[in-house]
């Protein structure tokens, strides 16, 4: 490719990666709060706290929680005076950042030899990923997405070079993982697959064991180094961050192979059956002298795709849905992947798969209809995680309404045809010329995917505008009083907290009414703060500083004593009342 052939392909990324800022950006650009805790309280309260030189700070006490990158990237937005223009501008930048994946997925196409088609191909599928979705919210996928790109594209530059060139790359890639682990926890799967990778190339060339030693000890000691550093400055004295690591009940343990399970069927499901299944019919051995593209990338993709269904069948399945026959699906955290997967899996079809392989793709995509059939059934609530799997929610949530079956019954017959139709997707996809049309598809999927995933953000966090000028107003208003402000909203975790979560930064305690009750400190229907420590559902421990209660918001379904106190004269949200408490070391009810 000539220079300015060169120059020219990445003048049209970037003008992609423009077009796709404003789209994203106007599409997430309407009014809205908060919907997801305690994620985006974390992601949100650490920002601020962080933009006003008070530390780590969730719900106004200090937090152990350290993924700080995805409140990092969205601190710009807090250069703007009022709440309600940081909201809208948190938007933009979530759509700058996920946009930015154009950018390491052409990297990867043009290291890996991709032809132009290809790589235009590649690059599309990365612009119209579901995951982009994410924009209008205030979760880290929008960071994410474009750093794994990135971490897949460090690691095949390592696994591509010299064994000398190879340590820099090792080393790169570690510390490169090591912030995409300040994202997220799962990042690890990437250290861990590397490692497993580098075992099984030894394994097949003994001979290279040095240079393999010392490019792993590059990747980890990158990885240790910056971990250790951050452990003793930015983070010192903190403890785990995560509290979804601990060990098993024996529930949990009886219940794991099957998370493990349906969570690897669905993934397969999600990302399309084949990209999955004909790497894997095509894996090689990495002998001396062989095609690391054919030999070592597909095997360290499959390998992070499996860690990676293991980590959240581990971390999540198993927590939040003991017992569930229809698990919820968390694709946000494996959809990066799809990516590199389309590449090794266009190489593998380049390489015409012989009969014998072909039998083993068929074999493969049996067992994996079989195991659909018998294993999985729905996906159960939580439709913001699926991205890839919208489309097959949108049919199982409408099977209800049909006759004779029951919904038990046509979720089989839709999980038979989904099975049916994989059959004949994989007799399509072994011939050129369904290769086009099939790739034409795939783009108007991702599309119809990411139209689903808006929709249903749309409805979980669109709000009225005019809530949202109230909330930011009240905002202001409540920086100009001296004293402390206790929020007592009615309802854990619910609408009803969100809009004052989303747009008030000034330092409030939140204590919410039913979370007061069954604590047990409305007993006598005095809060004496004086002597009792009150404190949020989330992060599930009391205020060690809450000792008076100069004003209070309060919502206006709890049952608050208002005879005691003075109106402050500040207007509120609708369904939000500010009063001024003459007796800040106690809060009276009425219920």
């Amino acid at each position: 490719m000539t220079r300015g052939k060169k120059y020219q392909g990445w003048l049209l990324v970037a003008a992609l990666f423009l077009l796709c800022t404003l789209v994203y950006g106007l599409l997430s650009s309407y009014p809205r709060e908060l919907a997801v805790y305690s994620d985006e309280v974390r992601y949100l309260d650490i920002a601020r706290s962080l933009w006003q030189g008070r530390g780590l700070r969730v719900r106004n006490m200090p937090s152990d929680y350290q993924k700080i990158l995805y409140p990092l990237c969205i601190l710009p937005a807090l250069l703007l005076k009022t709440t309600a223009a940081q909201i809208t501008a948190i938007g933009w930048l979530n759509a700058a950042w996920a946009s930015s994946a154009v950018f390491p997925a052409c990297a990867l196409a043009r290291a890996t030899g991709q032809n132009r088609r290809r790589t235009a191909f590649l690059v599309a599928v990365t612009a119209v990923l579901p995951t982009l979705s994410a924009c209008a919210t205030f979760m880290s996928e929008t960071v994410f997405l474009p750093l794994s790109l990135w971490q897949v594209y460090f690691l095949w530059r390592a696994m591509a070079a010299a064994p000398r060139a190879r340590i820099g790359w090792s080393a790169l890639a570690g510390a490169w993982c090591f912030l995409l682990y300040l994202n997220k926890e799962v990042a690890l799967y990437y250290l861990i697959a590397w490692v497993l990778l580098r075992l099984w190339v030894t394994a097949h060339d003994p001979r290279s064991w040095r240079g393999e030693l010392a490019g792993v000890a590059a990747l980890l000691g990158a990885f240790l180094v910056c971990f250790v550093a951050a452990k003793l400055t930015l983070f010192a004295g903190l403890g785990n961050s995560y509290n979804q690591t601990g060990w098993l009940t024996a529930e949990q343990w009886a219940f794991l192979p099957f998370a493990v399970v349906c969570d690897l069927l669905f993934t397969v499901l999600a990302f399309g059956v084949f990209p999955v299944l004909v790497p894997l019919t095509a894996l090689r051995r990495p002998r001396p002298g062989t095609d690391p593209r054919r030999t070592q990338l597909p095997l360290l993709l499959l390998l992070a795709l499996g860690l990676g269904v293991g980590v959240v069948a581990w971390s999540i399945t198993v927590r939040e849905d003991l017992g569930s026959d229809s698990p919820r699906q968390h694709m946000r955290y494996l959809e990066p992947l799809l990516i590199p997967l389309l590449l090794v899996t266009l190489d593998a079809l380049d390489g015409a798969l012989t009969p014998l392989r072909r039998r083993v793709l068929a074999g493969l995509t049996a067992l994996w209809g079989l195991g659909f059939l018998v294993f999985c059934r729905d996906i159960g609530p939580g439709a913001g995680d699926n991205t890839f799997l919208q489309w097959f929610d949108f049919v199982a949530d409408r099977l209800d309404r049909l006759p004779v079956l029951g919904f038990s019954g046509w979720l089989l017959v839709w999980r038979a045809v989904i099975v049916a139709g994989a059959a004949a997707l994989g007799v399509a996809l072994v011939r050129r010329k369904a290769r086009k049309p099939l790739a034409a598809a795939a783009l108007v999927l991702c599309v119809l995917c990411y139209a689903g995933e808006w929709r249903i953000n749309r409805w979980t966090y669109g709000v009225e505008e005019s809530a949202v000028q109230a909330a930011s107003a009240l905002n202001d208003s409540l920086k100009t009083l001296e004293g402390t402000v206790l929020f007592i909203p009615d309802g854990v975790r619910q609408r009803d907290s969100q809009l004052i979560d989303t747009y008030v930064d000034r330092d409030v305690y939140l204590c919410e009414y039913e979370t007061l009750a069954a604590g047990g400190l409305l007993d006598d229907g005095v809060l004496d703060l004086g002597t009792e420590k009150p404190g949020p559902e989330y992060p599930g421990r009391p205020y060690e500083d809450l000792t008076e209660a100069d004003w209070i918001l309060v919502s206006d379904g709890v049952p608050l004593d208002t005879a005691g106190l003075e109106p402050s004269g500040i207007q509120c949200p609708a369904g939000y009342t500010l009063w001024r408490n003459p007796h800040p070391d106690r809060v009276t009810f009425t219920g």
